[in-house]
């Protein structure tokens, strides 16, 4: 158990330093020494009793001098003080396995890099990055990224998996320090990364971990500031007790133990300049979602709006520094979860919450990812895995407010109840607009009721799917993709090798490959932003699931979990049974409006054949291959008009090169335009390889 410290560091050590404290000690506390009213803060451990000191009804002057000097007990003694207090007695040791609450190792002012990693004082590095000119943060995020990319190609061409796998721990360690240098946006990639066991090399998973609760932490000084700044009083004064050294730290803040009015409390405390880091960040994400707006080429058949997604974005990132926000979205969580015993949410202490401190109920736990203290524990790993996947389906069906950072520092569990996940971070926090939660409720349970028309209903009503889309087209992939999954779900089907499985993907790829195209080219598919989010902790989530059981499918979880939901499909789970008969016995009031309006169908189709005949109506028909031919013979007139403009450029950028030096100027604008021509030549040729990529692929079925 860490030490207790409230006051500033001791004086230096030595024979001068020790008679000088002598002598200060016993000069500047005549009264408190005579009266016998000062007590023992110090000793070899440099322990503090905030409990202590306040029973002995020190003035805050006397306080001063003894938290200036920080008297031992020897001297304490050598002084005349008789009733010192004894050594502070330490908490106990919680029952529950907490690994959660290992310290970590704090940045001071004195020491500037860190054993471990070799790092820098992270919040003065942040700090001068915030105020460090926009070009050379872009010119120093963009070399990095390079760099990394160069390394890791690199390892790949080594041909021994050992030196592979050595050469990717070295590697890995430079990624986590890279990105803790460039700050917080940049360690929210590493924690998101670290969760995608399925993809990223175990390798990197191992070091990145670590940015998930164990990033540098700043000094406990430093955070005793922070505190006394916000409540304005001493923080003897507000907590019984204060551990300096915190027990977790991300990216935009750190956590320490504390003991308020005899209770075990967490406090956060938000690092310094981050707003300012943000700002700068922020407005190179702002070019590079501008970039991707242009430069996009949309081949899956969806119309993104980068710009869009930035914005909502950069209002998360902003609200996550509010910590009066985060606690209210706590209190929102906790009560969505109130009736489910398996969930637990930190409890708020309002009175001690600001924008920069949030107080919570200490809940110590088992990070989700530590296997073995899983297994000591005793907790069923499966179990668990489909507890964060039920929860999880919960928090955007029922509630539709859900976690956007559900990363394995946010999630720990404990065992009770046989496992309960506790949530610990709520600063991004997202919520669905109501016509939003809606569809997606009707979409899933489309979806394992096969009805691909109400599934494209359904993300009309969300704004997915735009009116404007070609339905039978849609509704056909539809019914492709709903195949495919129901196919996944059949107990057969999975036993099948991956060779069955591939010839069975070739053969439907064909039957429906002009479709998937036409749907491409449409760009009828629009999702809005907070989709990204669902995006991102849908994809956490299934790192979290594989590495707790490595069978892990969130569609075998979804499917009897959401006879649990039925009531969210029409308001009320009788109503759902009740039409769901009456659509089997084809009572429902469309039924019967089709069998009375029938003469009149029938009617309207015999006169329509009739001006068919008459050649009063004429037919419009999409013919996809001529479609799919007039695009490729576009592309390949831009390119040969591409090639000749280039081509013009550099021939009379030559004859003027040769001719005299007073042209030099002409020259070389001549040379500038004929390169930026040769680039666009090149992505368009890139392009229109592409189309005929996807064209082999989908219309021949390989």
């Amino acid at each position: 158990m860490n030490a207790f410290v409230l006051v500033p560091p001791r004086l230096p050590s030595g024979s001068f330093s020790r008679r000088c404290r002598a002598r200060c000690v016993k000069r500047l506390l005549p009264t408190a020494v005579s009266s016998g009213r000062v007590v023992g803060t110090g000793g070899a451990a440099h322990s503090g009793d905030a409990n202590a000191l306040g029973a002995a009804n020190i003035s805050y002057g006397e306080r001063a001098v003894v938290d200036a000097f920080r008297p031992t007990r020897d001297e304490l003694a050598a002084a005349g003080v008789s009733n010192i207090a004894p050594k502070p007695v330490q908490l106990e040791q919680l029952p529950v396995v907490d690994t959660v609450a290992e310290p970590v190792k704090p940045v001071s002012g004195d020491t500037q890099r860190q054993k471990e990693g070799d790092l820098f004082d992270v919040d003065a590095t942040w700090l001068k990055k915030g105020t460090s000119n926009p070009f050379v943060r872009t010119l120093e995020i963009w070399v990095f990224f390079v760099s990394m990319l160069i390394a890791e190609v690199k390892i790949r061409k080594l041909p021994d998996a050992a030196q592979r796998a050595e050469a990717r721990k070295a590697q890995a360690v430079r990624l986590k320090q890279g990105l803790v240098r460039l700050g917080p946006t940049f360690i929210k990639l590493g924690q998101l990364l670290s969760t995608r066991v399925d993809v990223v090399p175990k390798e990197y998973i191992d070091e990145l971990a670590i940015l998930q609760d164990r990033v540098p932490g700043f000094s406990g000084e430093r955070a005793v500031e922070v505190i006394e700044r916000e409540f304005e009083q001493p923080v003897h004064q507000i907590f019984d007790s204060f551990e300096m050294t915190p027990i977790a730290a991300a990216s935009l803040g750190q956590v320490h133990r504390a003991v308020y009015q005899g209770q075990r409390v967490a406090v956060k405390i938000q690092r310094a300049g981050l707003r300012q880091l943000f700002d700068v960040d922020l407005k190179n994400l702002k070019v590079l979602a501008v970039m991707l707006d242009r430069l996009d080429p949309k081949s899956d058949g969806t119309s993104r709006n980068w710009v869009q997604i930035y914005d909502e974005s950069a209002k998360l990132l902003y609200q996550e520094i509010d910590y009066i926000n985060e606690g209210r979205n706590a209190d929102r969580f906790r009560d969505n979860f109130d009736s489910v015993p398996w969930v637990k949410v930190p409890g708020i202490y309002w009175q001690l919450t600001t924008q920069q401190v949030l107080t919570m109920e200490y809940v110590p736990g088992i990070k989700i990812n530590d296997y073995d203290a899983i297994e000591r524990a005793g907790l069923d790993r499966k179990l668990l895995a489909e507890r964060s996947a039920e929860s999880y389906l919960t928090q955007l069906l029922r509630h539709g407010y859900f976690h956007t950072d559900p990363h394995c520092g946010n999630l720990a569990v404990d065992t009770v109840a046989g496992g309960r996940l506790i949530y610990y971070d709520f600063g991004m926090m997202s919520a669905f607009a109501p016509n939003i939660k809606r569809g997606l409720v009707d979409v899933v349970f489309s979806i394992y009721e096969g009805n691909a028309k109400e599934i494209c209903n359904a993300m009309e009503l969300m704004g997915v799917l735009k009116s404007s889309a070609d339905r039978v087209t849609v509704e056909k992939v539809g019914r492709y993709f709903l195949g495919l999954f129901r196919s996944n779900l059949d107990t057969q089907n999975r036993k099948k090798s991956k060779d069955e499985k591939k010839a069975e993907m070739i053969r439907r790829l064909e039957s429906i490959g002009e479709d998937l195209i036409a749907v491409s080219e449409d760009e009828c598919f629009n999702f809005p932003p907070v989709f990204t989010f669902v995006f991102r902790s849908f994809t956490t989530l299934e790192g979290i699931g594989k590495g707790l059981n490595p069978k892990y499918d969130l569609t075998m979880i979804a499917g009897p979990y959401l006879k649990e939901l039925i009531d969210l499909k029409d308001g009320s789970a009788a109503v759902t049974a009740l039409k769901s008969f009456r659509k089997r016995v084809g009572w429902r009031g469309e039924d019967l409006q089709a069998l009375v309006t029938q003469p009149r169908k029938t009617a309207y189709i015999e006169d329509t054949l009739k001006r068919m005949e008459s050649g009063d109506l004429k037919l419009r028909v999409r013919v996809l291959e001529s479609e799919r031919a007039f695009k490729r013979v576009s592309m390949m007139q831009s390119n040969m008009a591409l090639a000749m403009a280039a081509t013009s450029l550099s021939n009379m950028a030559i004859v003027l090169t040769a001719c005299a030096e007073r042209f030099a100027v002409q020259a070389r604008l001549l040379w500038l335009l004929a390169a930026i021509v040769s680039v666009r030549l090149v992505v368009g040729l890139l392009k229109y390889r592409a189309l005929d990529a996807r064209l082999r692929k989908y219309v021949r079925g390989g």
